[in-house]
């Protein structure tokens, strides 16, 4: 059972948290066809275009702090977003150049899209930027030592545990933030035709009731409620009626502490802190087949 405590006593902690991928997906989903696809592309540029300031002005409601993550090719695109991210006080993390897994590419070529992608935040937003989200949560063992090479603060891509913990690595302990899929919006909402990508469709109360209930399972276990959102989802009408909601569901349970990425990784880098969090390594054990 670990010590970790929580700031303040406060019982567990939530970070909203939004992958801005925009204009990168369909380069993902049909290479091929992509600068042929109006359709495709629109329902992805209406996160950057149209959602964005929905959910921004909504989080200021709130008074709520969150942690973006985009691709650096749609930062490009959409600079103003970027800085209006910052302005407001939220985090602006790298999740690739292009979406691109990390699993997928040799070692030199992630650390080529890793470091391209830290500039253009750079010389966007005058900020290097100190989290980490993999595009489609994937990594290879190599990873986190590069990203602690590159001086990330936190990853927050893996699943291992409730709460923060260390993945070792020859470079040094990198903090990981965990996701889980039943946090996700595109699990419940995401929809492609075309190739057919995705689980439907669920109506809005399925999907806050999956988000509630692995909520309340958290505060009881006094973990971390890392909720990821997609704007192109939750910036549409019925995305934004979900996503108060459930801050609003959130907010009647008491002692929260609601934080950006970047707080709670600030925090367990505290000494007193570090020292109580799990651990983990990279390793993947080897399957062992009968014959």
């Amino acid at each position: 059972m670990s010590e970790f405590k929580w700031r303040d006593d406060r019982i567990c902690a939530v970070a909203l948290t939004f992958d801005l991928d925009g204009e990168t997906i369909p380069y993902m989903l049909d290479p091929p066809q992509a600068t042929k696809r109006m359709a495709l592309m629109s329902e992805f540029s209406y996160g950057p275009n149209v959602s964005m300031p929905h959910i921004l002005d909504l989080l200021d409601l709130y008074e709520i702090k969150g942690s973006f993550f985009s691709p650096a090719r749609t930062l490009e695109l959409h600079p103003d977003v970027a800085r209006e991210i910052v302005a407001r006080g939220h985090d602006l993390g790298h999740h690739g150049f292009m979406h691109e897994r990390p699993d997928g590419l040799s070692d030199e070529k992630e650390e080529r899209v890793l470091a391209a992608g830290i500039k253009v935040i750079e010389d966007i937003t005058g900020s290097r930027p100190t989290g980490y989200r993999s595009p489609a949560w994937e990594l290879k063992p190599s990873s986190p030592a590069l990203l602690k090479r590159y001086g990330f603060q936190y990853d927050s891509s893996l699943m291992g545990y409730d709460i923060p913990y260390w993945v070792e690595t020859d470079e040094g302990d990198l903090l990981e933030l965990p996701v889980s899929w039943r946090n996700d919006d595109w699990v419940q909402f995401g929809f492609v035709s075309v190739p057919a990508v995705g689980n439907g469709i669920s109506p809005p109360s399925i999907g806050l009731e999956v988000f509630t209930a692995e909520f309340e399972g958290l505060f009881a276990r006094g973990g971390l409620f890392n909720m990821t959102m997609h704007p192109f989802l939750a910036g549409r009408p019925g995305g934004l009626i979900v996503l108060e909601r459930l801050i609003r569901h959130l907010r009647g349970f008491p002692r929260v502490w609601w934080a950006k990425l970047s707080e709670i990784a600030d925090y367990c880098h505290e000494s007193a802190v570090a020292s109580t969090l799990p651990r983990a390594t990279t390793e993947i054990p080897a399957a062992k087949w009968i014959d």
